[in-house]
C-alpha cells in the first residue's frame, strides 16, 4: 500500500481491509484471504508472500511435542502440537464426528508457551496419548465425510492444517463410515446412505449436538456376531442358574 492511501476492503471477503496486492486477483486483499488462497501452483513465483507459505509448510516437519486424542467413541477431539526452535509451540485441535458429520470444528495457535498449552489441555480430562498416524487417518476420513455431505470445512482448519504434517500420503479405504463399535469394520452401502440421510436431516433442522439430534448406532458384521455370541452365552448361564 502507498503510504497515506486509505485501504479499501478486501475484494474477496469484502470485510477486512485489503493491504496486500494480489497479482493473481489484480486487487488488494487482506492477509487472511491471502493465506487461504495462496498456492505455489497458482501464484506467480515472484509473489512476496509465497515465502511465508513455504515457512508454514515446514512446520509440519518440526518435532512433535504432544499427540493427544479423547477416548469416548463417536466424537473425537484430536490435538497435535509441535515444538519450534525457540521452545514455544504451535498446535491444532480438531473435532471429528466419526458417526455423522465428519470434520466438525477446529482451533489452535501459531505461537503459545508450553505452560499455557498444558493448562489448556488440562481442562479436558479425557485426553490420552495417541498415535500420529491414527490421528491423521481419523482427520482425513473426517474431511472426506464432510466433503461428501457438502458441509463446510472450518476456515481455521485450512489455516492450521500444516501443523498436522503431510495428509496426502494418508490412505482412507473401505466404507465412508466405519463400525460404531470397533471403528474398523466396514458398513454396508445402504447403512452408509442411511447415515448420510439422517445427518443431513439433522444439519438442516439445526439439531446436531442437541437433545433433539437423531441417535443412531450401527455395527459391522463381526461386532454383531460377537455380540450375539455373548448374548447366547448369557442365556445359557441364566438357564443353568435356574
Amino acid at each position: 500500500m502507498v503510504k497515506g492511501m486509505k485501504a479499501k476492503k478486501c475484494v474477496i471477503c469484502n470485510a477486512r481491509k485489503g493491504k496486500r496486492f494480489c497479482v493473481k486477483e489484480n486487487e488488494f486483499i487482506c492477509s487472511r484471504c491471502c493465506g487461504l488462497i495462496r498456492d505455489p501452483q497458482l501464484c506467480p513465483n515472484d509473489c512476496l508472500f509465497l515465502s511465508s507459505l513455504a515457512e508454514k509448510k515446514e512446520v509440519g516437519e518440526l518435532p512433535l511435542y504432544k499427540v493427544l486424542m479423547t477416548t469416548p467413541k463417536g466424537s473425537r477431539s484430536i490435538v497435535i502440537a509441535r515444538e519450534k526452535e525457540n521452545g514455544r509451540l504451535q498446535f491444532i485441535s480438531v473435532l471429528v464426528d466419526e458417526w455423522k458429520m465428519g470434520l466438525k470444528d477446529c482451533f489452535g495457535e501459531q505461537d503459545i508457551s508450553k505452560k499455557d498449552f498444558n493448562r489448556l489441555i488440562a481442562r479436558q480430562p479425557h485426553y490420552v496419548d495417541a498415535d500420529i498416524n491414527k490421528c491423521k487417518e481419523i482427520i482425513k476420513r473426517g474431511i472426506l465425510v464432510a466433503e461428501t455431505l457438502g458441509l463446510k470445512i472450518p476456515r481455521e482448519f485450512r489455516e492450521l492444517k500444516h501443523i498436522l504434517g503431510d495428509l496426502d500420503k494418508v490412505e482412507v479405504t473401505g466404507s465412508l463410515y466405519k463400525c460404531f463399535e470397533c471403528g474398523k469394520g466396514d458398513l454396508p452401502d445402504e447403512i452408509v446412505e442411511l447415515i448420510k440421510e439422517v445427518t443431513l436431516h439433522d444439519v438442516a433442522a439445526g439439531v446436531c449436538g442437541t437433545e433433539d439430534e437423531t441417535m443412531i448406532f450401527f455395527v459391522c458384521d463381526k461386532c454383531r456376531g460377537e455380540k450375539e455370541e455373548v448374548e447366547k452365552g448369557v442365556e445359557v448361564i441364566e438357564e443353568e442358574v435356574e
